[in-house]
């Protein structure tokens, strides 16, 4: 018993007249309903979660048996979105008794030691994922240096530059980001960065502003190395208007 209505029958009914006379979808509908117990919550699922472990995500959301499918769970989703990992969290109704959890979490973009290995955004909040628990398959940033950091933060400009510049292409053109296998900064204003061994090129420099047709240029430059069976050391894509295969060792 928890203070509103005991009467489960006169709240069924109560409810098949809200549904009937179209009053539900409204904010007095559902303060309506609320206060009758037949619409306890008694299951919660959650949607969307991929690092971050459901039961989680459960514990962090707190929803009681005492509250109902028609109250307002604002404060449930401000809750979640607090958590490093949840970039959007939404709680929907789902049939008389359920509640449904939808979240979008924040997706990293590469793996930096600080020592140890973690994910990181573009931004450089570092995540609390394991790499070696997850099915991450993320390029690492390396550095000339140790990169330092807080608990959630990456710290220093080059490592931070280094993931701005590669955040950058990975909006562009995902499909060339996913052949690059670890990266760093160059002479402070652009990438230079190692492709997986199935490309033609073991190396790919490019400049601080990458657009699409810089993007289109280095693709072409790589399909016409594999079409005729060239090995490249380096493609250097840091000139204007000009793409140089360097095939000597560097």
């Amino acid at each position: 018993m928890k203070g509103r209505s005991a009467l489960p029958r006169m709240a069924f009914l109560a409810g098949l007249l809200v549904v009937a006379g179209g009053i539900v979808g409204s904010i007095w509908g559902g303060r309506l309903l609320a206060q009758f117990d037949y619409f306890d919550v008694r299951r919660v699922e959650v949607v969307g979660a991929r690092w971050l472990a459901p039961d989680s995500a459960l514990r962090l959301a707190a929803i009681g048996p005492e509250r109902s499918v028609w109250d307002d769970y604002s404060d449930v989703e401000r809750r979640l979105v607090r958590h490093p990992l949840i970039e959007e969290a939404q709680v929907r109704r789902s049939g008389v008794h359920a509640l449904r959890i939808v979240v979008r979490e924040v997706e990293p973009i590469a793996l930096v030691g600080v020592p140890e290995l973690r994910p990181v955004l573009g931004d450089g909040t570092l995540l609390p994922i394991d790499p070696a628990g997850s099915s991450l398959d993320l390029p690492l940033l390396t550095m000339n240096a140790a990169a330092t950091a807080d608990s959630t933060r990456l710290r220093g400009g080059a490592a931070l530059r280094a993931l701005e510049i590669f955040a950058k292409l990975q909006n562009v053109d995902p499909g060339l980001a996913e052949v690059i296998s670890d990266f760093q900064l160059l002479d402070g204003r652009g990438l230079m960065t190692n492709l997986v061994m199935s490309q033609p090129a073991r190396r790919l420099a490019l400049p601080a502003e990458v657009d699409e047709s810089l993007a289109r240029r280095v693709r072409a430059t790589l399909a016409d190395l594999r079409n005729r069976g060239v090995e490249a050391a380096l493609v250097e894509a840091r000139y204007a208007d000009l793409i140089v295969v360097r095939r000597e060792q560097l």
